[in-house]
């Protein structure tokens, strides 16, 4: 039975009395309005939706708690989308100058998903699967002709200008025999409706095209927020597209080779898809490398592993192919593998999509589509472009300045600016415009204004006013190598733009990308179990997934992105757990915070245990009354928790902590992005209470203190003891013994009597998890040598620094190719050696000021003080060793002409890089610290 009164049925009952301002459809006076997704002209819904629209309306009756509900499912799997420097230029902006500096990197942004979905009935999908598959072979054929035989260009089918002055048009490529066999892998096309709600094709993606992961992900959360109506309907799936792929891309081998090495080539975290990049690979099981990760020898591919070299076959590429080669294409990048492409021309490796595809993204292009389709395929172009005017024939310049206010324009390359709607452009901008086209006329193009069709979605506000919006859709759909023809997605991601926006200017689209959709391509019938693909015998599932396979990709860049996940996870939690003890001493002591007290020694620890100069150090000076003092407390600890752009402390930690998986993204457990997102919803959590005296505070670090915890126990039960798990506990043994060392020092070298010893010694062992043991163990005594027997020399006690230093050997001595004689391993010796035959006794004697000596300050133990930094300088030179012998980078390619300036370009990250070294250090460091300040700032840097 129908829901009487619901936001979806409103929106239906709009339909049948449209007001465009009223319900924000886009409306043309000539053409009327925009075909709608749901909606009928007479107010029922289209068929597609009509068995699911009265459950889509119950569960969808609450949309601002679907919205919160989608949002916190992405957040927990960490879905981002990072727009680049220059997804606001269009090409009516002013061009940046020669050598102008660089725009900063954006940081990345929550995917923004609508819980409604985008439903599309399976006959109409037919018709546009079958548009796809034709385009696509008819892209591979064009691609094989024009770095081939070159027919189109000698015979004017295609003008020499569209091709030829193309920046991804690449002359090294031409002729190429292997380069010129290899298929078009994958391609994806951008698809709308027109007024009639025919469906053309926008825009042709071919360079290396993203978004299959994101649409994967869409499904994922889409089913687990409406469970019910996604089991009920009769909905094709998207898993056999990627089984699809998995296989394509092992028969994309050379075919001499049994068991092909296939990898994920990325540019980087900060791609833009970065997120989809890392998806797809752990969705293939391939791993997730960058350039830095191969090198050329001998004329092949390999990857570099743990002292060795291992041949790769086939890279599936997310970098813009003009950036793949150093050599031979773009001087000076570092993202892609320099000698690549005579590995490619030899036939050693293959590399998809084909190196100089990006050609095909040309909108230049699309006005000789048809009659290339009917030359290559013999047969009429099923799915058509949307009108498209050259400027670069008389007629199509003329038609374009003619109707600059009717069109949309297009630069035929990208790195030329995004597109924009004429009517949308200033005087300004449109002088600029015309008088670019007049300068170059074959470097653009006009194009006919979609009124694309509309979809339900939930707005941002949906708490004001609980409706529906209009949004207008275009569908990504995509298509990858099956046999001798193409297989589509069943679905594909679908995109929502509101027309009415203010913040894009001329832009055609906002910058930021709009919110994505779930696409479902429904049955009237139940859709039977998709039959698995199968590959050739060289690639049976048993090679692609055999034991010890992990391992292959433990090149040094994810060693040590692990090795840093360990040490940023365990310095968190050992600081959270000081501030937490410090924060129960300042509740029981009523704030007592006078120089020589428990509180202030114990505040001063946190200072000099992170190294957050001046901190305490400072905040806590001989020359502040005891109010100023403690009015300090509060706002140095929140400081040590929320401040990012704090060299030490745990906001940066956990910062650092998520950007290290993020580059290991593939290697983790999707449970790990669960709880790095609670995490944050900790500390965003307390941001917003700037008045908290500490109630907040204490949850909040207790909160994230819990999912560091959780961090710990996923890493120890679901982690596969390979290089990668070894070096990250070793990175975690490694900085817990140097942060037993900072407790130590801070909190036992200086002595200010019993009763305040008493207080700081039962804190340092309540926050280094061993005050029961001490306890339990040492009934009769609490010296100071009993703590040092337990936290350093204790080889039983997992906190202490002799169980640490046993720990790393264990861990490297596993790593394979590790030699017994390896520096590392001997540091590790001297290191143990020196616990070994250290005594606690000695080590707790305290020496006396001088009877001259100021009264005020407090005995010390020398002996203590000495041991403990020789210790952690030998734990620093342990960490530089590590580094040099698993994770050192390769020597940074250096290219003969002055190197060109760098951009960020589609798929592509920046290549400078903000070194977080210089940041967060700006005060004197003690000398006494100096040590722990110096691996800190190199910590924070790596």
């Amino acid at each position: 039975m129908t829901v009487v009164d619901s936001p979806l049925n409103r929106y239906l009952d709009a339909a049948r009395q449209p007001d465009a301002e009223q319900a924000g459809a886009p409306v043309d006076a000539e053409r009327g309005a925009a075909f709608d997704e749901l909606a009928a002209p007479d107010g029922t819904p289209r068929p597609a939706w009509a068995a699911l629209v009265d459950d889509l309306a119950r569960a969808t009756d609450d949309l601002a708690s679907a919205r919160r509900e989608v949002a916190r499912l992405l957040e927990d799997d960490n879905v981002t989308y990072t727009p680049s420097p220059t997804s606001a230029h269009s090409v009516a902006d002013l061009r940046e100058e020669s050598g102008a500096a660089q725009p900063a990197l954006e940081q990345p942004r929550p995917w923004r998903l609508d819980p409604i979905p985008l439903v599309l009935h399976d006959r109409e999908w037919a018709t546009l699967e079958a548009g796809v598959v034709q385009r696509a072979e008819l892209l591979d054929a064009v691609l094989a002709d024009l770095y081939g035989a070159r027919r189109l260009l000698a015979r004017g089918q295609l003008p020499p200008a569209v091709v030829l002055d193309h920046e991804e048009y690449l002359r090294p490529v031409v002729g190429a025999e292997h380069v010129v066999d290899q298929r078009l892998f994958m391609t994806a096309a951008d698809l709308g409706r027109d007024a009639t709600g025919a469906w053309k094709v926008i825009s042709d993606r071919t360079q290396a095209p993203s978004g299959a992961g994101y649409a994967m992900q869409n499904r994922r959360v889409v089913s687990r927020v409406l469970p019910e109506i996604y089991h009920a309907a009769h909905l094709h799936r998207l898993t056999p597209f990627f089984q699809a792929m998995r296989v394509a891309l092992v028969e994309s081998a050379p075919s001499t080779v049994e068991d092909p090495r296939v990898v994920v080539l990325s540019p980087g975290t900060h791609s833009e898809t970065a997120f989809d990049q890392a998806f797809v690979a752990s969705l293939l099981g391939f791993p997730l490398l960058e350039g830095s990760d191969l090198l050329v020898r001998d004329g092949r591919v390999w990857m570099r592993v743990l002292g060795r070299l291992e041949q790769v076959d086939v890279i599936l590429r997310r970098v813009d192919s003009t950036w793949m080669d150093a050599l031979e294409l773009r001087g000076g990048s570092r993202l892609g593998v320099t000698g690549l492409l005579e590995c490619v021309r030899q036939g050693t490796v293959s590399v998809v999509n084909t190196i100089g595809s990006g050609v095909l993204e040309n909108p230049a292009l699309l006005p000789f589509l048809p009659d290339l389709c009917e030359r290559l395929l013999g047969e009429p172009l099923r799915l058509p472009s949307v009108d498209t005017w050259w400027c670069g024939d008389r007629e199509g310049l003329a038609y374009v300045r003619g109707h600059l206010d009717e069109l949309v324009v297009r630069a035929v390359n990208r790195g030329a600016g995004r597109s924009v709607v004429g009517s949308a452009l200033s005087r300004d901008q449109r002088e600029r415009l015309l008088a670019r086209i007049d300068a170059a006329p074959h470097r653009f193009v006009g194009q006919e204004v979609l009124p694309l069709s509309s979809a339900p979605t939930v707005p941002d506000d949906t708490d004001a006013g609980g409706a529906l919006v209009r949004r207008s859709v275009v569908l990504r759909s995509f298509a990858v190598r099956s046999g001798s023809s193409y297989t589509a997605m069943l679905g594909g991601l679908a995109r929502t733009n509101d027309e009415h926006a203010t913040d894009r200017g001329a832009l055609v689209t906002a910058p930021d990308g709009g919110v994505a959709k779930d696409v479902w391509v429904v049955s009237s019938e139940p859709v039977p179990a998709s039959r698995s693909a199968s590959t050739r015998s060289r690639a049976d599932e048993g090679s692609a997934i055999a034991p010890g396979a992990a391992a292959a990709a433990m090149v040094p860049r994810v060693l040590s992105d692990l090795y840093w996940f360990g040490r940023y996870a365990e310095r968190a939690e050992d600081l959270l757990r000081i501030v937490l003890v410090s924060r129960t001493v300042m509740l029981e002591t009523d704030a007592d915070v006078r120089p020589g007290h428990a509180l202030d020694v114990l505040l001063r620890a946190v200072t000099h245990v992170s190294t957050t100069y001046p901190g305490f150090v400072g905040a806590l000076g001989p020359d502040g009354s005891l109010a100023e003092r403690r009015a300090a407390v509060m706002p140095e600890l929140r400081s040590l928790l929320l401040d990012r752009r704090r060299a030490g402390s745990v906001a940066q930690s956990v910062a650092a902590l998520g950007a290290t998986a993020q580059g290991v993204r593939d290697q983790l457990s999707e449970d790990v992005w669960m709880v790095l997102a609670d995490v944050e919803r900790a500390l965003g959590t307390l941001a917003g209470q700037p008045r908290d005296q500490g109630l907040h505070l204490v949850e909040a670090g207790e909160r994230v203190l819990s999912g560091l915890l959780a961090l710990t126990g996923i890493a120890g039960e679901n982690m596969v003891r390979d290089p990668g798990w070894l070096l990250l506990d070793t990175g975690r043994g490694l900085e817990r013994a140097l942060q037993v060392l900072s407790l130590l020092r801070a909190t036992l070298v200086d002595s200010y009597g019993p009763d305040v010893d008493r207080v700081v010694v039962e804190a340092a062992l309540t926050s280094s998890e061993s005050i029961v043991t001490f306890r339990r163990r040492y009934r009769g005594r609490s010296g100071v040598s009993a703590v040092l027997e337990l936290m350093v020399l204790d080889p039983s006690n997992p906190r202490s620094v002799a169980y640490q230093l046993q720990r790393m050997q264990a861990d490297l001595r596993a790593v394979p190719s590790t030699s017994p004689t390896a520096r590392p391993l001997r540091l590790l010796d001297n290191l143990a050696e020196q616990v070994r035959t250290a005594d606690p006794v000695a080590l707790a004697t305290v020496t006396r000021p001088d009877d001259g000596a100021d009264a005020d300050l407090p005995a010390r133990r020398d002996a203590l003080e000495a041991f403990c930094a020789e210790l952690h300088a030998g734990l620093r030179d342990l960490s530089t060793a590590i580094r040099d012998q698993y994770h050192e980078p390769p020597p940074t390619q250096q290219s003969l002409p002055r190197q060109q300036a760098l951009r960020r370009g589609p798929g592509a990250p920046r290549e400078t890089l903000t070194d977080d070294s210089q940041i967060g250090l700006g005060a004197v460091v003690p000398q006494r610290f100096a040590g722990a300040a110096s691996e800190r700032r190199a910590g924070g840097a790596r």
